[in-house]
């Protein structure tokens, strides 16, 4: 018996939680109802929201470019039928709405020295409110005022700066300065930027070994916020066999006073260069000169004085003197 009793029991438990299990189902199911019928009928009913809205500028005026950013999104305080709000929620990505900035009345900063304008944009909600096509109001938008920061596009002329590293072949060296063609280029941009920029650098090249005379066509770095009337230049790069050349040279003595007599030692000395094998013979040819300036010479020293060069020749590099300092002795002139 006890044990038919316990399944007894076993039965009417299992009976009871069906029966628990079924009322909640059921209460559940009209809850559910009652909220879909309350919703729907809310939805009905005028609320307020607030979206965020992407924008497109269109439109700015001609020879004009923004000097700072404008806002990317507007907050748009939307007020209607609960259903146009919550469409336009489900509506995921939106459309950017077009401010066309030549039919905004726009007003000038006052003492403002700048091209610097601002927009109230309660102004602007009936242009959004017609591309937004629904039948919400636009209550108000943030930010209430838009800034508008002009700046003159002007055309400057600028200099070509050879960005270029080069590595010879022994006995070869780069013989003057790289040649660019054409060596100034015109930039087109900003006011604020073009007065900051008075060259433009080719693109950084490397060059190893070289042994002959380059002519090649390098592209040019376009300053951010330009445009570049070329993008690219012709450098030419003469290199050639150098060669290393000697010459004896008497130091001339300069603004000597008249009071005084100054003698060197040695008022000859060795003058030692590069040059190029092509350039040698003027090399000799031209009048060299190694100088002793007493004008910027501390006499009242006791050490020797360096000499320096004038005429130097625009071939010729790595200049040496031996020696590079003369001994002095000064004497009075007798009246």
């Amino acid at each position: 018996m006890k044990w038919s009793g316990g399944i007894w029991l076993k039965k009417l438990t299992e009976k009871r939680e069906k029966g628990i299990n079924r009322e909640v189902v059921v209460f559940s199911f009209f809850l559910l109802l009652a909220f879909i019928f309350w919703y729907l009928n809310s939805l009905e009913k005028n609320v307020e929201y607030d979206m965020k809205y992407p924008v497109r500028y269109i439109n700015l005026p001609e020879e004009r470019v923004l000097a700072d950013d404008l806002p990317a999104e507007i907050d748009l305080y939307l007020k209607g039928p609960g259903y146009s709000i919550l469409k336009l929620k489900l509506a995921g990505n939106r459309s950017p709405v077009i401010l066309d900035v030549s039919t905004i009345n726009y007003r000038r900063v006052p003492g403002s020295r700048t091209l610097s304008y601002y927009i109230i944009t309660t102004g602007l909600i009936p242009k959004l409110r017609n591309q937004l096509r629904t039948d919400c109001e636009i209550s108000s938008i943030k930010p209430d005022t838009l800034f508008f920061a002009f700046d003159r596009i002007i055309t400057k002329k600028v200099q070509v700066i050879p960005h270029i590293e080069v590595s010879t072949q022994k006995q070869y060296l780069v013989k003057g300065n790289i040649l660019a063609v054409p060596d100034t280029i015109s930039l087109t941009g900003p006011k604020r930027i073009l007065d900051t920029i008075n060259t433009v650098k080719t693109k950084l090249k490397r060059l190893r070994g070289v042994n002959e005379t380059i002519t090649k066509s390098f592209a040019l770095v376009t300053p951010e916020g330009c445009t570049i009337s070329s993008r690219k230049v012709t450098l030419t790069i003469h290199v050639e066999q150098f060669t290393e050349a000697e010459i004896n040279v008497p130091v001339k003595i300069l603004n000597c006073p008249d009071s005084i007599s100054v003698k060197i030692f040695p008022d000859v000395v060795s003058v030692k260069c590069l040059v190029a094998i092509g350039d040698y013979k003027k090399f000799e040819e031209i009048p060299f000169e190694v100088v002793l300036d007493l004008a910027t010479a501390d006499l009242n020293s006791s050490g020797k004085i360096p000499v320096g060069f004038r005429n130097i020749p625009p071939f010729v590099s790595s200049l040496r003197v031996t020696p590079s300092k003369v001994d002095f002795l000064i004497e009075k002139k007798i009246k």
